[in-house]
């Protein structure tokens, strides 16, 4: 029995279609396959560099806070002899951790956990001492309020300067600590 021309083309030219077609499908789904890791890896890129471009601010803003303070007060605070009230009024009027509390969504984000543990603590401490500051203002204000008075009570004014006293160790405590926080998260910015 002899297949007629026209069957024989008719296969040839299925088996050829089918042949390219899974040629042509195999060849599609590497470079789909292809696309989709380039696509994910730049994705994965982009992502590195917008943590490292945080992790780079955070660096700049900590340095920089950590820098004025220590110019403006910090050594003031840290040769304060035992004792001795702080009897300064630092002016603290705004947030001043913006890159931190813009982006705090972002440290999770951070895949050294120690990097991230840091910077949450570390910030956090320097929030207790910008607080610790604004008390020390608040009780600088009552002594001086106290001491310059028209009824001039010495118990009031003694009572206020013993206050002022009291937390200015207490200010020194929270500056060495903060200091420490500071200090180490800078130099783990500086290794990544």
């Amino acid at each position: 029995m002899e297949i007629p021309d026209a069957l024989l083309n008719t296969a040839a030219a299925l088996i050829g279609g089918a042949v390219g077609g899974i040629i042509t499908g195999y060849y599609t789904l590497k470079a789909t396959d292809k696309t989709i890791r380039d696509q994910n890896e730049k994705e994965v890129k982009r992502e590195e560099k917008q943590i490292q471009n945080l992790l780079d601010a955070l660096g700049v803003e900590i340095k920089t806070l950590w820098d004025f303070h220590m110019r403006r007060i910090g050594g003031m605070v840290e040769n304060l002899p035992a004792g001795q009230a702080l009897e300064f009024y630092y002016p603290l009027t705004q947030d001043y951790f913006t890159i931190y509390n813009s982006n705090a969504a972002n440290i999770g984000a951070i895949k050294d956990c120690e990097v991230s543990e840091a910077i949450v603590v570390c910030y956090n401490k320097c929030k207790k001492v910008v607080d610790g500051f604004k008390y020390n203002n608040e009780l600088f204000r009552e002594y001086q309020n106290a001491a310059n008075s028209m009824n001039h009570e010495p118990k009031r004014i003694d009572a206020a300067f013993k206050a002022l006293t009291d937390f200015a160790q207490i200010v020194k405590e929270d500056h060495f600590e903060v200091k420490g926080y500071v200090e180490r998260l800078l130099k783990l910015l500086q290794e990544d």
